[in-house]
């Protein structure tokens, strides 16, 4: 026992020498140790990569601690697993619970787990050949031992004579940590000879949304820092160009446990700069959701900026609908109408973001990406930021967008509220409607803005004449002119006539349902002439009397529903 205990120290000395006492190499030597006598079990072959980035390994739960991320419980209940306990448990300095019950582990607890001071819960039933006695140093009073029932209760209480394998076991388990100790000594050495490649994965700040404290910490999400050395690795030397933004070039890789990842560069001649950058980075720390385009890490080394998200295989919104040739492709009018209610979601989540709404400032079909599923997500937070809010001071409010998707009330009087991002929004969907790009000069003048081209149709109940050609004659009229009296109220020039993002998602999910599950009884109105009830005596625009000044809520969850 006395030369396990030496060990072990002896190893706790080396670690610290070697400067690095992250949970990662602990848990890649926790995995050796149990493929030694546990190959091609199952629970295994998962652990690959870093195991708690982008997600945790099956049976571990990881938080963030002082700026770290640390182990805190280990699952490995009725894996299968046999052998001895694997020492590298004890190096999970961080460990609260421990589940190993209902597996084939025999010998010991190892001497290693004296090092788990925060262990409170410990389950070592149902293994035949485990010792239950714990290292004294690991007898608390903190320390709750439970297990759950067995089938055979003799399997869960071995008898005294164990006692003699667990003094033999000890003894072997010093030789193993010894030869353990020997290695880590020299990969340590190693590991020194080549600092400049290693990685760091610190947790955030968020200096610029600093409101996000009222959050879970444990729930919000991590983003990695990459060297410049892993993201050239990563992009095989930047070789696939898959599309260019306003912030740079944005280069197609792969991580080393496998996912693909589009990585975008920031070009020395970017209209974005250090802000948007640093603003993307710390938004999304803050935030996630499955609508919205998640960050997995950033590079910020030798003046080089770099963003990495996961891959969207299907494009951009506008790749699909007027894109390069190469890249356009047919989408129906259901496909469309799940997209647009997907990145509705999206923004309706910023709207009504717990403590104060988050503004996009650039919603636009090139910023909603499409997955493998083809599920719309927004991207691309460079410019979003924070509702004002009255007693504000020294924000920076100058007017961010894009041409054609600008809220014309936004422009002029430099007020920024949800509603911008509505009348953007608003815009999406008249090109999920026509086809068409928001701003194209080079049709004919009445044909240049979008927006006013297709009011003038749409006042006149002529919709069938704006429709894009590729799904004339694929769509439900009632879903059809749902969705089109949405994107006429979004464009509303004043924001005070236009609904919230909540009104809008509950107007596309009724449309979806009515596309998706059209009855007879429908389809008989509409044989019928039934669809002259979507003509322009529905009255969805502005009255001639509206209002001089803008809407004073900047952030409104609830609006007026769209009319009816």
């Amino acid at each position: 026992m006395a030369a396990g205990i030496a060990c072990f120290l002896l190893l706790v000395l080396v670690q610290r020498a070697c400067g690095d006492d992250r949970p990662v190499d602990a848990t890649k030597e926790l995995r050796n140790q149990l493929l030694v006598r546990n190959p091609g079990n199952k629970i295994l072959e998962k652990w690959h990569g870093d195991p708690c980035l982008p997600s945790p390994w099956e049976g571990l739960t990881c938080e963030k601690r002082n700026n770290m991320i640390v182990i805190t419980k280990l699952n490995l209940s009725s894996k299968s697993l046999q052998g001895p306990l694997p020492t590298a448990i004890g190096y999970l300095t961080e460990l609260e619970e421990l589940d190993v019950q209902n597996n084939n582990f025999t010998g010991s607890i190892p001497e290693s787990f004296a090092s788990l001071h925060h262990l409170s819960k410990l389950y070592i039933g149902c293994n035949r050949h485990l010792s239950s006695e714990l290292p004294p140093a690991l007898v608390t009073a903190n320390l709750t031992i439970g297990s759950e029932s067995c089938a055979d209760r003799d399997h869960c209480h071995p008898e005294s004579s164990q006692r003699t394998v667990y003094l033999i076991s000890t003894v072997a388990g010093g030789s193993v940590a010894f030869t353990l100790v020997l290695g880590i000594f020299f990969t340590c050495f190693h590991r020194r000879a080549r600092q400049p490649d290693k990685r760091s994965f610190p947790i955030i700040k968020n200096p610029v949304f600093s409101e996000s404290s009222t959050l879970d910490p444990h729930s919000s999400p991590v983003v990695q820092q990459f060297s410049l050395k892993y993201i050239d690795n990563a992009t095989c030397h930047y070789k696939t160009l898959i599309g260019e933004g306003g912030f740079g070039a944005v280069y197609r890789g792969t991580l080393p446990h496998g996912q693909e990842v589009a990585v975008k560069v920031r070009s020395a001649t970017s209209t974005q700069g250090t802000r948007e950058f640093d603003n993307e980075v710390n938004l999304l720390s803050t935030i996630r959701h499955e609508n919205l385009v998640p960050l997995l890490g950033y590079c910020c080394e030798n003046d080089q900026q770099i963003l990495v998200y996961p891959f969207m295989s299907n494009g951009s919104l506008q790749d699909r609908l007027y894109g390069e040739a190469a890249k356009r492709k047919a989408l129906d009018w259901p496909t469309r109408l799940s997209i647009a209610l997907g990145a509705a979601r999206g923004l309706m989540y910023l709207h009504t973001f717990v403590g104060r709404c988050i503004i996009h400032r650039d919603v636009k079909s090139s910023n909603i990406l499409l997955d493998d599923t083809m599920c719309g997500k927004v991207a691309d937070f460079g410019f979003s930021k924070y509702a004002p809010q009255e007693g504000d001071s020294g924000a920076s409010l100058e007017v961010r967008g894009t041409a054609g998707y600008l809220d014309p009330e936004y422009y002029s009087t430099q007020q920024l509220s949800t509603k911008s991002d509505v009348f953007s929004f608003g815009v999406v969907l008249l090109e999920i409607i026509t086809g068409r790009e928001p701003l194209n000069i080079h049709r004919p003048r009445n044909e240049w803005s979008l927006v006013e081209w297709a009011k003038l149709f749409i006042r006149e109940s002529r919709i069938e004449e704006i429709v894009d050609p590729s799904i004339k004659g694929q769509y439900h009229s009632e879903a059809m002119w749902r969705v089109v009296e949405a994107a006429l109220a979004c464009t509303e020039p004043f924001s005070s006539y236009r609904p919230s993002m909540v009104d809008i998602v509950r107007e596309l999910e009724d449309a979806l349902i009515i596309e998706n599950n059209a009855s007879e009884y429908m389809r008989s109105i509409e044989s019928m002439g039934g669809s002259n009830r979507f003509s322009v005596e529905r009255k969805i625009f502005a009255p001639s009397s509206v209002p001089t000044e803008p809407s004073s809520t900047h952030c409104q969850t609830i609006a007026a529903p769209l009319p009816r």
